[in-house]
């Protein structure tokens, strides 16, 4: 009796039709934006107060920041695109004031001291900058703006270390962040949606990522198709959501592969694949079958989404990931430019080896003695530059605590995918958008199952 009564309540929980809802709001929000940019700013604000609110009515509930962190983190891409942010940075700023909030609330583990030495290890080259500035260089866009990333790393790593957080919840979380995604996709689409107009050459093309970078418009929605990737695994009760969150992959996958910049599609294919090798080595026999077919839907919907793309883009597609340019013909430098500013960067830690150059200084070094303007798309080399022998002991810091973490608890099937995303995006795109170590701070959380993930 009693278990004919708790498999009823399984099969009368509520279905997924809200979170549906939730989509197709999203999807109107994206096509609002294009049609009226003002409303990006409205969109920015009503963000902050309905997270602030909900964190405020539910003091008990530390999960909710994670879900603040989680929305803003996602959306912070698209509201730069948009003008959403008074200043560049707010996304990041906002996470950091979310973390108070869950300090304030909930504490964090004593454990997690371990990322306060990682901040301490950032304040040297911190000096360094503050003693060499001059009154005509802005603090904020030198310092601040440098040191933002690595500074909602540390805030969301020290909020989620080791922080108990059951599947249904995780799961949840990475709805949540599916959600702006959907929004920024359907303003991509009405922004451009004609890409053999716009798509004359195998670079990163900015008119396909809405007027911004491409390769923080390509992290984001490669973070989506992951995230996509995931619950379908780990699957929609609701049939027409689980059709309809195909369809959203497909079209997210679309555009990311359309903005020509490789860094966030590679980066979800890799991602996507630790998880499947994670979730196949724990699944039971039923699961490992139904996971099976569902990776051969997906690899013949990659293959279509791929034909429809390399068409809508002139062939260039294929020449982009193919390192060939607008004419066929193979450049012979895959990373685009990026090795010759990393030598720079080495060459300034030898200069400096014990604190660095100061942190924001490395484009101000490679300006004058190389003659290059273009900043450092790798978080690894700007830390060892700025920051010296701290620099480095920090980026052993942050890789030896997940890899501790995941030696110990190797059952958590995300911390893998996740700590990979960290490390590949701040390598070809550093930490200019929050993303990265909001990741990073989401693959310490220790996932436990509850009655309704078994």
């Amino acid at each position: 009796m009693n278990q004919s009564l708790k498999l009823t309540q399984k099969i009368k929980k509520p279905t997924d039709l809200p979170y549906l809802n939730e989509v197709i709001f999203h999807g109107v929000i994206g096509f609002a934006i294009y049609a009226f940019r003002p409303l990006s700013l409205i969109y920015t604000l009503g963000i902050l107060i309905f997270f602030i609110l909900k964190i405020i009515r539910n003091p008990n509930n530390p999960f909710i920041i994670i879900q603040a962190f989680a929305y803003v983190v996602v959306a912070e891409v698209f509201l730069r695109m948009t003008g959403g942010f008074i200043f560049y940075e707010t996304g990041k700023y906002s996470v950091i004031l979310f973390m108070i909030f869950g300090l304030y609330y909930h504490n964090f583990k004593t454990s997690g001291y371990v990322y306060i030495v990682f901040l301490l290890l950032l304040l040297p080259s911190v000096i360094v900058t503050f003693l060499d500035i001059n009154y005509e260089t802005n603090f904020r866009k030198t310092i601040l703006f440098n040191i933002s990333g690595p500074l909602s790393l540390f805030a969301t790593a020290l909020f989620c270390y080791k922080r108990e957080i059951k599947l249904s919840v995780y799961l949840r979380t990475l709805d949540t962040m599916v959600l702006p995604i959907v929004a920024m996709a359907v303003y991509l689409f009405f922004y451009t949606p004609d890409l053999q107009k716009v798509v004359t050459g195998a670079d990163s093309n900015f008119a396909t990522s809405g007027g911004f970078g491409p390769n923080q418009v390509s992290t984001i929605l490669g973070l989506g198709m992951f995230c996509i990737y995931v619950r379908l695994f780990l699957t929609y009760k609701h049939r027409l959501l689980r059709l309809v969150m195909y369809g959203i992959l497909a079209f997210i996958s679309y555009r990311a592969l359309a903005t020509l910049s490789r860094g966030g599609v590679l980066t979800a294919v890799i991602m996507c694949f630790l998880f499947t090798i994670s979730f196949l080595r724990y699944a039971t026999p039923r699961a490992k079958a139904k996971g099976v077919a569902k990776i051969i839907v997906i690899i013949l919907g990659a293959i279509a989404v791929w034909s429809v793309t390399l068409v809508a883009t002139n062939n260039m597609l294929y020449n982009k990931y193919t390192d060939r340019n607008a004419r066929g013909i193979k450049q012979g430098d895959l990373t685009t430019g990026r090795v010759e500013i990393a030598e720079t960067e080495f060459e300034a830690f030898f200069k400096n080896p014990i604190f660095g150059i100061g942190v924001g200084m490395a484009k101000f070094y490679r300006a004058k003695t190389e003659g290059i303007k273009a900043a450092s798309h790798n978080e690894v080399t700007r830390l060892i530059s700025e920051h010296g022998f701290f620099g480095i002991l920090s980026i052993l810091l942050l890789i030896g605590v997940p890899s501790i973490h995941f030696l110990t608890d190797n059952r958590n099937i995300f911390i893998l995918p996740l700590i990979v995303f960290w490390f590949l995006t701040i390598n070809h795109s550093a930490m200019r958008i929050a993303a990265p170590g909001f990741i990073y701070g989401l693959g310490l959380l220790k996932v436990t199952l509850d009655n309704s993930d078994k």
